[in-house]
């Protein structure tokens, strides 16, 4: 049994340092268990988080009724000055620190370093959504903000407060960083240690761990990789008791939803074989080797604006769920390749998870080399915010002087929903993204009319050819008027 924790992973109706707010009644917490992660360096979000740990229980209450059912105790409640009427969500659970460390190192590393980071009290829990929705309004409001009333305040020479109230959105998973959004989560994580729990691991064990981490492997059978006999669009399916991962990450000619007009589809790889993604040479059970790639599974995707060589890096760092063999068939891009036997029990619930659209949030990245965009990951979507956690086409893309050099199959929401760390970033996103829809709602208006002008001109026409029509006394259309009297 590993160390048990519990925690407010956020509180309600109060303003983060970077200029957000959940409303009142706004949020609702996904059925238990959900993965507790840790983002290992700041990336923007939570990007980069890998799971160490699970929620167990979670709930939106208030302050006084979480102590009163154990999701926090009174000291930490005052340590944290939280009023007992106040509002938010509570978590409790259990870090993996009874992992294995001979056949699951890297996480017996993260959660040695968690634990050691959680006891200095320099760790706070955060939390990812999905369902997400969100208004901007005035700081302190809940009323939304509208365009009209931005101009006024520009024209009186005044600076709207801003900020981003959340209006709908579900808890899929608590997140620890180093830097909390909301100071009452700054260092609340209580840690509920048994007589015999292990405690963190020396910097001996530490570097033995990480040395340990190249020779962790497992020698599947070669028939894993060859494909299945499908039959039509099949989407990630993952065979436990095979130990197998096989389906369709995307399917052929999707048009990328983020481009309003032109449709971009998920490249061909230029090499024919997927070379830069099935860089792994892997050892089977028969003595042979299957060149293949990853899926990965633990946080988002890099940064679009890194280099092929970053990104990869930075995939290097995740958990590697299965080694796959990606192909082109008849109806998309599928894989085939073992299951990884050592995942935890939070990273299996991420493989899991469905979206609220009843996904499996698998997505692919394609950066730029010589011969053109190339594969070099499929990564398992963590839960959170919808543009990191919902799978393609919807795709987000990131274009350099005129050519696009990455594309990531995930969710994209614009402007609104980008990783603002600050309350000026933020506002000057809302303005932005508000400047946006209302030039959009403005030519939307401007095609309406005209459309409207010339129903009304069209028709003006055909009275008037009727009219002379008519009064002529010839003409069929005459003719059947006179007719019906």
């Amino acid at each position: 049994m590993g160390t048990k924790f519990r925690t407010m992973l956020a509180p309600i109706n109060r303003s983060t340092g970077d200029g957000r707010r959940f409303a009142t009644d706004s949020i609702s917490v996904a059925d238990t268990p959900f993965p507790f992660e840790w983002v290992r360096e700041r990336q923007g979000g939570h990007d980069g988080a890998v799971a160490v740990g699970v929620v167990q229980q979670a709930a939106v209450m208030s302050v006084g009724k979480a102590i009163d059912q154990g999701f926090i105790s009174p000291e930490a409640a005052n340590r944290l000055g939280l009023d007992h009427s106040a509002m938010g969500v509570f978590g409790q659970g259990e870090l993996f620190d009874d992992a294995d460390r001979e056949t699951m190192p890297q996480l017996a590393e993260d959660v040695a370093t968690v634990l050691h980071l959680a006891d200095q009290g320099i760790l706070g829990p955060s939390v990812d959504l999905d369902s997400f929705e969100a208004v901007p309004v005035e700081v302190g409001s809940d009323v939304p903000v509208t365009w009209d009333r931005m101009m006024e305040a520009e024209d009186k020479g005044e600076e709207l407060k801003l900020e981003l109230l959340i209006t709908a959105g579900r808890v899929r998973a608590g997140t620890l960083v180093t830097i909390p959004a909301f100071v009452e989560t700054s260092a609340p994580l209580e840690l509920v240690k048994s007589e015999g729990d292990a405690t963190e691991a020396t910097a001996e064990q530490t570097a033995a761990l990480v040395a340990s981490i190249a020779t962790a492997t497992w020698t599947p059978d070669a028939t894993m990789f060859e494909p299945e006999p499908l039959t039509g669009l099949t989407e990630v399916t993952y065979d436990w008791e095979r130990g197998k991962v096989f389906g369709h990450i995307a399917p052929h000619g999707t048009c990328h939803v983020g481009f309003r007009d032109t449709c971009v589809t998920p490249p061909v790889d230029p090499t024919g074989a997927y070379a830069r993604m099935h860089r792994y040479p892997v050892e089977t059970a028969d003595g042979g080797i299957v060149w293949a790639g990853r899926l990965s599974v633990g946080g988002r995707h890099p940064e679009l604006n890194l280099t092929a060589s970053q990104a990869v890096a930075q995939y290097e760092g995740k958990t590697t769920a299965a080694h796959i063999v990606v192909r082109e068939d008849a109806f998309g891009f599928s894989i085939n390749g073992p299951i990884n036997p050592a995942l935890t029990e939070g990273e299996r619930l991420v493989l899991e998870r469905r979206t609220a659209t009843g996904e499996r949030p698998v997505s692919g990245d394609w950066r730029e080399y010589p011969e053109g965009l190339s594969m070099i990951d499929v990564l398992a979507l963590s839960p959170g915010p919808r543009q990191h956690s919902e799978p393609g086409f919807p795709v987000t893309t990131y274009v350099r002087n005129g050519r696009q050099v990455a594309l990531t199959a995930s969710f994209g929401l614009g402007a609104l929903a980008t990783k603002a760390t600050s309350p000026a970033e933020l506002q000057a996103a809302i303005r932005a993204t508000m400047r946006a829809e209302n030039e959009r709602e403005r030519a939307l208006a401007a095609l309406r009319e005209a459309v409207n002008v010339d129903k009304a001109a069209r028709a003006a026409e055909a009275r008037a050819a009727l009219a002379a029509e008519i009064e002529s006394g010839s003409g069929a259309a005459a003719r059947e008027c006179e007719k019906e009297g």
